[in-house]
């Protein structure tokens, strides 16, 4: 039964009398997604806009549909018996203003996009304004109460669920938590006990966080008891204690930073200190408006321990155990902690609005090998995908983190990289109202059905652990005749961008009645992957002298902003940096996923969107530009990223380059629901960049002749710093690789780093962004065999013009630095 608030608006007719003087009404469904989804049955409240009359808009009426969506002319419509009607705030009407002043209601959709007519409700949604609708003086109650307190109250009607289902999970961390930190036991803990601790610490979620801070041992067994020790029994204040136990060499450990020692504290210390992540400081400073009272320079120990005044002084936990009341026997810190993640949940996160435009896409899904889970998928109407190894797929924040916990949940050495893809897809790219075939081998469809529910996961669930509710709208045996249509062996499919396909599939299984022409071709619309070189992590590291945690980091950025510019000084090799970056991020060497280019101060729109050029019969023709022709290639292959790498991206004039897609670019505005019409275009024909495009620029930061880069992009941009590596240990490694003395390579090293140092303070003509990069030192062949004569070349053909060039006025002292390179 399906819950909705349908909004009608009193300039364009009356509402309050339509509803006062009918038992039944007609009501438009302007939102066309909804046409197939609103049935006999559902439970609508209607909703009177203000109509220019500030603040007289809210909910007037609750109703019952009493048919069907029916289709008049051009228009549907459905009827709805009305219940119980309240016109005014006197018979209890909820007004909108007040309603979008409660945490209860104020993330409903209809505040966020307020000229539509239909709006669905969740339960959740549904049950709290049924609540409100019951006991309408309750909404002038909330709104008397402080922030804490309201959101208190909201939480005291979840809190028993709540509770139930997060129980398991934080009583095993208490109970584990209690035995680890008794004396005894921690004087004689074993490095499988220290291991334990990732079961128990959400800092440690990610695969790779945790293999590189638990995988082995990176001290002896007696670092970490005597850090624990300190930690927990140090006799010095606890700030201190924090504070040395993430940056003192003698009591830090490697991959425990701020995050896990705020759930350290939080579990070692739960009668005292509630944890201190980023959850819990949305929660309390984002959401609650709570402000500790931190200053410049503070400590991370500092901060933790004012984050925990603010709590005292706004006497939280007192009204916690006053408005919900305890809800465990466990340490009340830990119920606090639970609220704060119960904020973060219900409001912390951005929510990704549904656009009246929206289109459905369509999913092809197999049901596991031999379809052994089809019967399942059919008797609870739902469907799912298997690897529960990996657990709730929504703690993974991009499809590379999914292949990192896939790699070591079943220990591969290569990345399976259609496997992530699937469980990525299928936990964040799919969505209510997009439709999905169920196959049955490459050769036959048995269900076609309209997902109904986000993602959810159920570990109690046999076959399946990530799973979402299905409204199968048919099922049976449908043959793919035409080998054009053989479908694909891979779990999870998105075929939306083969809009032809598609067809085909819905007229074979009957839903889409339409004679479809075959083309000529009989290649299979499935994507037939090559054989690839797999790229690592640790080929990359072997080729750049970047730390792991960097690069981790510049990935993390590129799946968030899928935009970035590497700048540095001349010589770090950025241009390197973007290729193998895009390998790793593909997880595999595919010189076919990646285009590059050059700008320059001629090149143009025409030339990297589109534009009209001379052809050989002396007209001028349509002639689509490189990024134009690459997000087409991207979009016709969305299992798989493309990557576009810019170089010297700033010598061009981008506003101009860019043109109209400068909007485009835009991490959220990826897709086809943004296409725009091109300056350049032919009738309605549309453009859009797909969301598996990236972009990856560079930009030589001692560059005299470039513009500064227009702001408008600067900020669609993440800027990475890629500097200069003669004292990393991998530098060093290579050139020994090649052949060079280690006395010699000391040379290198110090002889560069001291030019580089009068190149950082000429803060008038230079600076750092001019520094002498290590590729000039990084030789192609494999071996160097005079190193001096090699050495020399160097300085004599590339250093010395270079230093020439940035001193043009001052001989002597370019000598003299020339000198010291000898």
């Amino acid at each position: 039964m399906g819950k909705w608030i349908f909004q009608g608006n009193p300039k364009q007719f009356d509402v309050n009398t339509y509803v006062q003087e009918n038992e039944v009404v007609e009501w438009s469904i302007r939102q066309k997604q909804f046409v197939d989804e609103i049935s006999k049955d559902d439970n609508i409240f209607i909703w009177r806009s203000d109509g220019g009359n500030k603040n007289t808009g809210g909910i007037i009426a609750l109703c019952e549909a009493v048919s069907d969506p029916i289709k008049e002319e051009e228009d549907y419509k459905v009827k709805l018996k009305i219940l119980e009607r309240r016109l005014t705030v006197e018979k209890g009407m909820l007004l909108r203003h007040e309603l979008k002043e409660i945490p209860d209601t104020m993330n409903l959709q209809i505040f966020k996009i307020s000229q539509l007519t239909n709006y669905r409700l969740s339960d959740e949604e549904y049950n709290r304004i049924i609540n409100l609708w019951n006991a309408p003086m309750e909404v002038k109650e909330r709104l008397k109460l402080s922030n804490v307190e309201k959101y208190l109250h909201l939480f005291k009607e979840d809190a028993a669920n709540w509770f139930k289902e997060n129980d398991d999970y934080i009583h095993k961390s208490y109970h584990f938590f209690e035995q680890f930190k008794e004396k005894e036991n921690l004087e004689k803990v074993e490095w499988e006990e220290i291991q334990e601790l990732g079961e128990h610490i959400n800092a440690f979620r990610m695969p790779l966080a945790k293999k590189r801070a638990l995988g082995n041992m990176n001290a002896s067994i007696e670092h970490y008891r005597n850090s624990f020790d300190y930690l927990i029994y140090g006799t010095a204040p606890i700030v201190e204690r924090i504070d040395h136990f993430i940056s003192d060499e003698k009591y830090k450990l490697f991959g425990f930073g701020t995050s896990v020692v705020s759930e350290l504290i939080g579990n070692l210390f739960p009668e005292d200190y509630c944890f201190y992540n980023q959850r819990d400081k949305v929660a309390v400073e984002n959401i609650l408006g709570l402000v500790p009272k931190y200053a410049r320079g503070d400590t991370y120990g500092e901060r933790l321990l004012k984050f925990q005044n603010c709590l005292k002084e706004n006497e939280l936990v007192q009204k916690y155990v006053e408005i919900v009341g305890k809800q465990t026997s466990l340490p009340i810190y830990y119920e606090v902690d639970q609220f704060f993640s119960f904020l973060f949940e219900t409001f912390g996160k951005k929510e990704n609005l549904p656009e009246d435009t929206d289109s459905p896409q369509y999913w092809l899904l197999g049901a596991g090998k031999g379809s052994f889970m089809w019967e399942d998928f059919y008797q609870n109407e739902m469907i799912g995908i298997g690897w529960e190894e990996i657990g709730d797929v929504r703690q993974y924040t991009s499809q590379r983190e999914v292949t990192a916990a896939l790699k070591e949940a079943f220990q591969l050495d290569h990345n399976p990289t259609n496997d992530a893809l699937a469980n990525y897809q299928f936990a964040n790219e799919m969505k209510i109202r997009d439709y999905v075939f169920i196959k049955k081998g490459t050769k036959k469809i048995i269900a076609y059905g309209k997902i109904i529910s986000d993602y959810k996961y159920d570990p109690t669930r046999e076959l399946y652990h990530s799973i979402r509710k299905v409204e199968w709208i048919t099922t049976g045996e449908w043959d793919i005749v035409h080998e054009q249509d053989r479908l694909n062996t891979k779990t999870l499919t998105d075929i939306t961008p083969f809009e032809d396909y598609v067809e085909r599939l819905l007229e074979i299984i009957g839903k889409e009645p339409k004679t479809v022409d075959y083309p000529e071709t009989d290649t299979p619309v499935e994507i037939i992957l090559e054989n690839r070189a797999p790229y690592q992590l640790e080929e990359l590291l072997a080729e750049l002298f970047i730390n792991a945690d960097d690069i981790e980091e510049i990935l993390e950025t590129l799946d968030y902003k899928k935009n970035l510019i590497l700048q540095g000084p001349p010589g770090v090799g950025k241009t390197f940096v973007a290729k193998r970056l895009a390998y790793l991020h593909l997880g595999y060497k595919d010189d076919s996923k990646i285009e590059m280019i050059q700008f320059h101060q001629s090149y143009s729109y025409e030339d990297f969107i589109r534009g009209y050029k001379p052809n050989n019969q002396g007209n001028f023709s349509l002639k689509d530009g490189i990024f134009y022709s690459f997000c087409k290639k991207a979009i016709n292959d969305q299992e798989n990223s493309y990557y576009m790498i810019i170089d010297e991206i700033n010598r061009g004039n981008l506003s101009k380059i860019f043109g109209e897609l400068m909007m485009l670019i835009e991490a959220d505005k990826r897709g086809k629901k943004f296409a725009v019409k091109l300056a350049y275009s032919e009738g309605e024909e549309t453009f859009y960049i797909p969301k598996n495009l990236y972009i990856i620029g560079t930009m030589n930061t001692a560059d005299r002749s470039l513009a500064m880069v227009d702001y408008a992009l600067r900020r669609r941009f993440s800027f990475i710093n890629i500097e200069p590596a003669f004292h990393t240990e991998q530098f060093k490694e290579f050139l020994i690789n090649k052949g060079i003395s280690q006395g010699f390579i000391d040379k290198i090293v110090t002889a560069i780093s001291e030019v580089n140092n009068e190149i950082i303070n000429d803060m008038i003509n230079l600076g750092k962004g001019y520094e002498i990069g290590h590729s000039y030192f990084c030789p192609t062949i494999e071996q160097v065999d005079d190193e001096q004569k090699w050495y020399d070349r160097i300085i004599r053909l590339e250093i010395a013009p270079l230093l020439r060039e940035y001193w043009f006025d001052q001989e002597e002292k370019v000598n003299g630095l020339l000198d010291r390179l000898k």
